[in-house]
């Protein structure tokens, strides 16, 4: 799903002029030349007509849509990189700090206690996965199984073992770094998301989810059953966006679906047409999303009227330019607060952050409440 691009090594030092990228493979006609400036101001002369000269920017000037759009998407991918690369900083120094954080916490308590950190390790106890757990796991998660319980059934517990021994560790460490006074200042990495677009649950719901989907994407569809889960669980503390980002190369009917989500929501009916789209996916023709218009008792004038309509259309590229900013590149996409979280990913994963979220906002009040 992922949108892949490559940016050549010069494209990193400036956005180079044409006349500079075929100078680089002809010298010697460019030394032999008419050139009236640096070949980056466009004032160089590449042809003539009679006694008219040509210049790089009377070419550009013929058609500076072409060449706008070059700049555009060239400028986009730097943003992009610089997204990417943001990012991934963050998660090395979270990485780096946590090991050097535990290291010493570990190194103050083995010397408190006059005993090796090994034999201090040797004190983490792992709690035993039960039957109860493998199973109560695989009924939460059953819509996204592709096998029966018990061809799983070695997986998950192989699974929640680990999640229980990762679980400890962190327990451990955390209750080593309490008892020596250590304490990490770096917060959670987050991103700057407009929560524009349908509301779901309490408009002042400390946490916020804002979701970009896709309604032909079978993962986005999985998403709904652990989206259902946490609003149940936190209906006055979780609040759900949602934002469009079809796509069309993977799902044909994902753009129209959109389209009537938009033209639902003017009639005040989103959730309702949202909700349909999700239950059968089969049925996201433009012929079956009227009928299925028809059925919630939408007014079939004003909707097909909205399918017709540029607007609607443009709300859609106003999603797509924003994911597009966030290097949002396949769906489902999630942030938490601002907190990204990609795929469809099992309620627990929500249920962390949110839970994280939630306990920050009570110790800290001036954490920012949204994403």
């Amino acid at each position: 799903m992922a949108r892949k691009f490559r940016i050549a090594p010069l494209a990193l030092v400036g956005f180079p002029s044409l006349l500079a990228l075929g100078a680089l493979a002809t010298g010697d006609e460019l030394r032999s030349a008419d050139i009236d400036g640096p070949a980056t101001s466009g004032r160089a002369v590449i042809a003539t007509i009679g006694g008219e000269r040509l210049t790089e920017a009377d070419v550009a000037a013929a058609d500076r849509s072409d060449f706008d759009k070059l700049e555009s998407d060239y400028q986009l991918k730097l943003h992009q990189l610089r997204v990417k690369q943001t990012e991934a900083r963050y998660e090395l120094l979270q990485q780096h700090l946590d090991r050097l954080l535990d290291a010493r916490a570990l190194d103050m308590e083995a010397k408190a206690r006059g005993k090796s950190p090994d034999a201090i390790l040797a004190g983490i106890k792992v709690p035993v996965v039960t039957d109860e757990e493998v199973r109560q796991f695989y009924e939460a998660n059953k819509a996204r199984a592709r096998d029966p319980f018990e061809k799983l059934r070695p997986k998950i517990a192989e699974y929640l073992a680990n999640q229980h021994n990762e679980d400890a560790k962190r327990a451990f460490y955390d209750a080593l770094r309490a008892r020596h006074g250590i304490t990490s200042l770096l917060g959670p990495y987050r991103v700057a998301v407009a929560a524009s677009g349908p509301v779901r649950g309490k408009e002042a719901a400390p946490v916020t989810i804002i979701e970009f989907g896709d309604f032909q994407c079978p993962y986005c569809r999985e998403a709904e059953g652990s989206l259902r889960a946490v609003m149940s669980k936190y209906p006055d503390q979780v609040r759900l966006v949602f934002r469009n980002l079809p796509l069309p190369s993977l799902h044909p009917n994902a753009t129209v679906a959109a389209e009537a989500g938009v033209c639902a929501g003017h009639q005040g009916m989103f959730w309702q047409m949202h909700d349909a789209m999700y239950e059968d996916q089969a049925a996201l023709s433009e012929y079956a999303l009227k009928e299925t218009a028809r059925r919630l008792g939408l007014s079939m004038e004003g909707f097909s009227a909205c399918l017709a309509d540029p607007a609607t259309k443009q709300a859609l590229e106003t999603d797509r330019q924003a994911a597009d900013e966030l290097n949002v590149t396949g769906t489902p996409y999630f942030f938490i607060n601002g907190r990204p979280l990609n795929g469809s990913v099992p309620v627990e994963r929500f249920e962390s952050v949110i839970a994280d979220e939630l306990h920050r906002l009570a110790s800290k009040p001036d954490e920012p409440k949204r994403g």
